[in-house]
């Protein structure tokens, strides 16, 4: 039986399950992980960026710091190496420097702009602005991430411009962790939804893909028991419409093979008929005359060897007859019972010379619906190989038993049985066992009457201990 894990449909169904999880996975990372480090390296290149502008703005310096300041929510500052306010913007008030302020309605001490070290600036610095000065040193530019108690920190940039002035960049970067809980619960419901669905695709994926492949090998299986009558689905796409011509015309040629074949046993056997018919009637003119007793015992022989050769082509063109279709079988109401007891007594001779014992348990008056002569055949075939492989002084079991719907036959020998590797080939034409050499005919004579009869059948065995053949017959 094939296994389930190694069809196509379970290998496309658990790829794209594999992969549908990776995607997940690599999402959960990226949006749970990795999302606050991310969204630090893109605010630090963002500044990067804005100082970048600022610097390269030659004249237009202050300009630059009031768009990039009111276009970005930032706090900017230029000032000297010494601390001192040069100039100042952020989002609110651009061009801090220039602002007009009233001292009458605020008073000198209430100005929210003055600066300790400019009169006419209004910004005051940071309180960590000496660490700041202290961590850009001779550096030519520095980015840090002040860390607060509440959900929001602080991204400061630095840069030392041409004319040793100092470029200050103050702005809050918001804690995400929130953002990223709010991500997880919906990352949950994503991948759950997205479980569900590909589990779904991947299902309707693998049938889709799997069944015309199925299809072709079922019907292929079908060319390899000797259906060539078939005809291959196409339409799923280009590599199976191929593959489907492909099996179509082997299937011709392998019919035509076949159909040749037989014809040519056919003939053969017809032919070799004949002669070996004269052979046997010659040698039993010799007997029948008088003669030395030398010359008698060579025209037995004779005769002998022609009846095996007249039992074999017989056989052989029966054979092919059975495989052609030839063969017309005519079901009628039969006593399996009696034809058993019959062909049973057939053997009852040669049984007692080689000390070989009958056990019959035949059931009486069990009826099925049959071809007479095809099931004696079947009957003869299977006791005389049973008596055949039987060693002396053993004992060949017939039984004939009522089973459900059907009549059960069975025929057990007690000889050196089968290895379970040749067991499935016995029924194979001129199968060679390593025991017992060529089996010759019989029992493939009994699995195509068998087939013809849509009967149940199969053999068991055991090495040294026997092997029983069986098959089942639908009741009249």
């Amino acid at each position: 039986m094939r296994s389930k894990s190694k069809s196509i449909r379970f290998k496309l169904w658990s790829y794209f399950t594999i992969f549908a999880i990776v995607i997940l996975a690599v999402l959960w990372l990226l949006q749970t992980v990795f999302l606050e480090s991310f969204y630090d390296v893109m605010q630090q290149n963002h500044i990067k960026k804005i100082a970048d502008r600022i610097c390269n703005a030659d004249e237009n310096t202050r300009l630059a710091i009031d768009t990039a300041a009111a276009e970005n929510s930032i706090l900017i500052l230029l000032t000297d190496s010494e601390g001192n306010i040069l100039y100042s913007a952020d989002e609110y008030s651009p061009s801090y420097k220039n602002r007009s302020y009233s001292y009458a309605e605020h008073g000198e001490n209430k100005n929210p702009y003055r600066s300790e070290h400019s009169e006419q600036a209004y910004r005051h610095l940071p309180e960590h602005y000496d660490d700041f000065i202290e961590r850009l040193g001779d550096n030519e530019s520095i980015c840090y991430t002040i860390e607060h108690d509440n959900e929001s920190n602080t991204l400061i940039y630095g840069q030392r411009l041409p004319d040793n002035s100092i470029l200050y960049i103050n702005t809050p970067i918001k804690a995400i962790g929130s953002a990223v809980s709010i991500i997880r619960l919906q990352l949950c419901a994503v991948t759950v939804l997205a479980l569900l669905i590909g589990f779904l695709i991947a299902i309707f994926i693998s049938k889709k893909f799997s069944k015309p492949i199925s299809q072709l090998s079922e019907q292929s299986l079908k060319m390899a028991e000797g259906d060539f009558d078939i005809s291959f689905n196409k339409g799923f796409c280009s590599e199976t419409d191929k593959l489907a011509d492909s099996l179509t015309y082997a299937a011709n040629k392998i019919s035509e093979t076949d159909r040749l074949r037989r014809e040519l046993l056919a003939n053969v056997s017809h032919d070799l008929r004949t002669p070996l018919t004269m052979i046997k009637g010659y040698a039993e003119l010799i007997q029948d005359m008088d003669g030395e007793e030398n010359a008698n015992n060579d025209a037995a022989i004779i005769i002998r060897e022609a009846d095996r050769l007249s039992l074999l082509v017989n056989d052989i063109l029966y054979y092919s007859k059975l495989q052609s279709g030839a063969v017309k079988f005519e079901f009628d109401k039969n006593n399996i019972s009696s034809l058993a007891e019959t062909v049973a007594e057939q053997f009852s001779e040669i049984c007692r010379t080689r000390s070989i014992d009958i056990n019959k348990n035949i059931e009486t008056d069990k009826y099925v619906t049959a071809d007479k002569k095809r099931i004696q055949q079947v009957l003869y075939n299977l006791i005389s190989n049973a008596v055949f492989h039987t060693k002396k002084d053993g004992t060949v079991y017939i039984s004939v038993t009522e089973k459900d719907e059907s009549i059960r036959t069975e025929i057990r020998d007690t000889g050196n049985g089968i290895s379970p590797e040749e067991l499935p080939h016995i029924w194979e034409r001129y199968f060679t066992s390593k025991k017992d050499g060529a089996n010759g005919l019989g029992l493939a004579i009994v699995k195509e009457i068998l087939i013809a009869h849509d009967s149940r059948f199969g053999v068991e065995s055991k090495e040294n201990i026997g092997t029983t053949f069986w098959f089942e017959l639908k009741k009249a």
